[in-house]
């Protein structure tokens, strides 16, 4: 994390606060908020210029996910999440073509529509937020330049890395999987085969979309691909003569990003646990159903969008009001968890694992 980084995270920290009153107005104005700021950005003359002639409905998209995004922000005060990803996003929509004047005056509307619809206490703490992000704005479009990616692993796979990167958008399935196949023979291979090879190009592919050199159909493309090669080696996985209990796997609800919990998963099935793997988007009514069922040892949620912090939280607090229930830790991971690594703390979970490895330390603790 650089310098300016933490400068501007322990600036909003000490000037900034949300009352759980005040979050829950804003969450709850949704639909009113971004009815008022789509209907006045629709009808700005220059609206083709500023996105970038893209379609209406990314912009719409956009203004979404950020009132879902700044909900998570306002309920959990997470000025560090905020900090962190706003550079992220400029950095996203802009490779798409974007304007950065869109940026400052899509905040502008957004604090209209603010003292519009929320109660003058709750708008003054909204509104504060809104203020210092546009007070900020050069220096966040000053970070967005210079986003630094996951570390290198596993060095030694490098070539491995380009040549599976190159086969997956060339939809190459079985140099895929003769590659993937080689990897996994390796005296680690299965920890080498998904922490080394898999993810990692995954982060590079996500990357390609994000500066707009690959189509989210040749990102969807290459996530099939990478399924079907999972699917393919399960068989070749190494199996544990240890037992050590039930435990269920998910990705969080609404969460559509499945890869970190297969992973997971795998990896935990292979050390000795009986496991339950639901992938995305599990209702959280339908999770707490299979959790009472199984009775696991622990739930392991994966969340990946910070936006859908608020639907794992309630989980969770469900899980430890629920006297059937509460006796069943829960681990959580995900890239939102990387962003403020305090967040497990605040959504009341019992551990956060930064990878697999260290899930599987974690529970062998428990």
């Amino acid at each position: 994390m650089s310098f300016e980084t933490e400068n501007l995270i322990r600036d909003a920290q000490n000037s900034l606060r949300i009352r759980p009153e005040s979050a829950s107005l804003y969450r709850n104005s949704r639909d009113a908020l971004l009815d008022t700021v789509n209907s006045f950005m629709t009808a700005l003359p220059e609206i083709t210029g500023l996105i970038g002639g893209n379609p209406m409905s990314m912009m719409r998209d956009n203004h979404s996910n950020h009132l879902d995004f700044m909900s998570t922000v306002f309920e959990f005060n997470s000025f560090e999440l905020l900090v962190k990803t706003v550079p992220w996003v400029y950095h996203s929509y802009v490779a798409h073509g974007f304007s950065l004047d869109y940026f400052p005056l899509e905040l502008k509307v957004w604090k209209t529509a603010v003292q519009k619809l929320l109660p003058p206490e709750a708008a003054g703490e909204i509104n504060a937020v809104y203020e210092w992000m546009l007070k900020h704005h050069d220096r966040m479009v000053e970070l967005s330049t210079v986003l630094l990616g996951p570390g290198e692993i596993y060095p030694e796979l490098k070539g491995e890395r380009k040549r599976f990167g190159a086969c997956l958008l060339a939809a190459d399935y079985p140099l895929c999987m003769k590659i993937a196949g080689s990897v996994l023979e390796r005296k680690d291979g299965q920890e080498a085969l998904y922490l080394g090879l898999i993810q990692p190009v995954m982060y590079e592919i996500g990357y390609l979309w994000e500066q707009d050199k690959i189509s989210a159909a040749e990102e969807h493309m290459a996530t099939s691909i990478v399924g079907r090669i999972l699917a393919g080696l399960y068989g070749r996985l190494p199996v544990s003569p240890v037992k050590r209990g039930r435990a269920v796997v998910t990705s969080a609800p609404n969460e559509f990003h499945e890869l970190g919990a297969r992973i997971l998963a795998d990896m935990m099935e292979a050390d000795g646990w009986d496991i339950y793997f639901l992938g995305a988007n599990t209702p959280a009514e339908e999770l707490i159903k299979l959790v009472k069922k199984a009775d696991p040892r622990f739930l392991a949620i994966s969340v990946t969008m910070p936006f859908n912090m608020d639907r794992v939280a309630a989980i969770i607090s469900g899980m430890k009001n629920d006297s059937g229930l509460s006796s069943v830790k829960i681990l959580v991971g995900g890239g939102a968890f990387h962003t403020d690594r305090t967040l497990w703390q605040k959504i009341g979970a019992d551990a956060w694992a930064e990878d697999a490895p260290s899930a599987i330390r974690q529970v062998e603790s428990w």
